[in-house]
Parts: structure tokens; C-alpha cells; sequence
């Protein structure tokens, strides 16, 4: 009896590193936000595909041009949308860093989108075209993000690379 128990909890070190040669693999637990595009499901890190949220450190403009820690707070959109729920994720590729990259979802929902429509995260337009719509919603009605003034996370990743090297 005790060997059937063991068994799942052996078997998951050779899933996960079976993970990287196959794409489409599932992951699938509970979830903790590490970022607003970062979660660890059942303790694997894993990026959420086509998105990008604001990074640690980046400070946005709420409508009044008050500074904001928008990372803290897109971070806590994200949790939310995972607390209490089982997520399910489609691993499609590591990213150069060995980190997975995959589609999650709670109750169905895709968290990518749920990010990018809440206004939290911004499209990855030159991975995919698969949150535009999303994205043109959260602009149009203001919503997170767009209600004030924020720079891109890769704008602002470049900016900060730039001054460090002056």
C-alpha cells in the first residue's frame, strides 16, 4: 500500500524532466503568483505565453500622476485570479533561461488574457497576436495600467540596461 502512495510523488521528477523535449505538456496544482506573467504551479515556475508584465522595481503614474509600484500590483491581480483554484497548464517551450513558458488556465479561463483585458500585463505583439483585442479593450476603457502612465516592461528593461552601462 505504502508503494502506491509513493508512487505519484516518484513519478513527478521524470514528468517534469520529460517537460522540456515535449511540448504541450500539462502541469497541472495549486498556483502561487511569483510576478503579474509568473506563477508556480504545484512549485514549477512557470511564464505565462504572449504576455508581459510590469517587472520588479518599475514604477507607473496612476491618472493623477501619483507613482504607483504597478509590479506589486499587477502581481496581486494575478493572485487572485489563482487563489483558492486549481490551475492547469499547457507547457509549450522553456524560455533562454530554462524557465517553462505555457498557457494556464483557472476554471477554463486563460490567465494570459484575464491579465492582458483587466489591463495588468501588455500583449507580446511580436510573439503573438493573440491578445490584441484584449489589450485594444483594457486601452480603450482605461482600465489598469492604461488608466495612468506606464512604460512597457521591455521599454523599461532597455531603459534600465542603457543607464546601467553609462
Amino acid at each position: 500500500m505504502a508503494v502506491l502512495i509513493a508512487l505519484p510523488a516518484l513519478a513527478e521528477p521524470a514528468a517534469a524532466g520529460r517537460t522540456a523535449n515535449h511540448p504541450n505538456h500539462r502541469l497541472t496544482g495549486a498556483a502561487v503568483a511569483l510576478e503579474g506573467d509568473l506563477l508556480s504551479v504545484a512549485g514549477t515556475p512557470v511564464r505565462l505565453m504572449g504576455i508581459d508584465a510590469p517587472d520588479p522595481g518599475q514604477i507607473c503614474r496612476n491618472r493623477y500622476g501619483s507613482p504607483f509600484d504597478c509590479h506589486r500590483i499587477a502581481t496581486g491581480v494575478l493572485a487572485a485570479l489563482v487563489e483558492g483554484n486549481e490551475v492547469d497548464c499547457t507547457i509549450a517551450e522553456r524560455d533562454r533561461n530554462g524557465l517553462f513558458i505555457g498557457e494556464c488556465r483557472v476554471r477554463g479561463f486563460d490567465l494570459g488574457g484575464a491579465m492582458v483585458a483587466r489591463g495588468w500585463a501588455f500583449t507580446y505583439r511580436s510573439l503573438t497576436s493573440t491578445y490584441q483585442k484584449s489589450e485594444a479593450y483594457a486601452q480603450s476603457k482605461r482600465l489598469g495600467l492604461w488608466a495612468g502612465q506606464v512604460e512597457k516592461p521591455w521599454q523599461w528593461r532597455s531603459r534600465k540596461v542603457r543607464e546601467e552601462a553609462r
